[in-house]
């Protein structure tokens, strides 16, 4: 495994990975630098992997951290349900078939996105995209206002819910549609990959809309602080 320590105090969104989906992405990336036919179908089973680390991150967990209704519940399962399915579907569509020349670019994107939080790679391993200064100051704006308190009512609820729909747009164009504008696609691929992210940015919008927004201070305090952890700077 090699990759370079995060060194920046730049602002990023991150995910911290372990396991399956370091080892399924460096399959991929070792697929393609040895020129292996299956690397397609190996960046196929990592994005399956992430998409399912990522849904589970940024909703399941909200579900026991901020003790979510039953019928909450059933909203995020639609919402982690549907997304999972598009993510699959999608990237076996778009990538399984790729030669290996033309996945090198994706895979030099993933080794730029693989990150160590120590010099010598002993301590935890990130998938990270770099976002603008003025969206992380607004994410860190929100976490600042709540503070060390438990309970957090926003002096604004519609500005903080405004950044946390930004997030889950970035999140998915950064984590999930960058690597789309490495490769070739056809009109009918294209008109799918643009229904599908209609549909899961429709389904996340649903779950901050009648999931988190009604969340009593002190859940949504709970919900702010899971939330701020995927806004690194190292």
């Amino acid at each position: 495994m090699t990759s370079q320590a995060i060194i920046t105090k730049d602002h990023f969104l991150g995910f911290k990975v372990e396991g399956e989906i370091v080892n399924r992405l460096q399959t991929f990336i070792d697929a393609v630098e040895s020129q292996n036919k299956k690397a397609g179908n190996h960046y196929v089973s990592f994005v399956e992997s992430l998409t399912d680390h990522i849904t589970t991150s940024l909703l399941v967990d909200v579900i026991e951290i901020a003790e979510i209704s039953k019928v909450g519940q059933k909203v995020v399962g639609v919402c982690v349900s549907s997304s999972n399915k598009v993510s699959g579907m999608l990237s076996s569509k778009i990538y399984a078939k790729k030669s290996v020349k033309e996945l090198g670019p994706v895979a030099d994107l993933w080794k730029s996105r693989l990150k160590n939080s120590a010099d010598d790679h002993s301590g935890d391993w990130y998938l990270i995209a770099p976002i603008d200064k003025s969206f992380g100051d607004a994410l860190g704006a929100i976490k600042a206002e709540k503070g060390d308190e438990e309970h957090f009512a926003p002096k604004s609820l519609d500005q903080v819910m405004q950044q946390y729909d930004k997030l889950s747009k970035v999140i998915i164009d950064s984590f999930f549609l960058e690597a789309t504008r490495l490769v070739e696609m056809g009109s009918i691929t294209k008109t799918m990959l643009s229904t599908g992210v209609s549909t899961v940015e429709k389904a996340v919008a649903s779950v901050f809309d009648k999931v988190i927004r009604p969340l009593e201070p002190m859940y949504f305090g709970r919900f702010v602080d899971h939330a701020s952890q995927f806004h690194v700077r190292f």
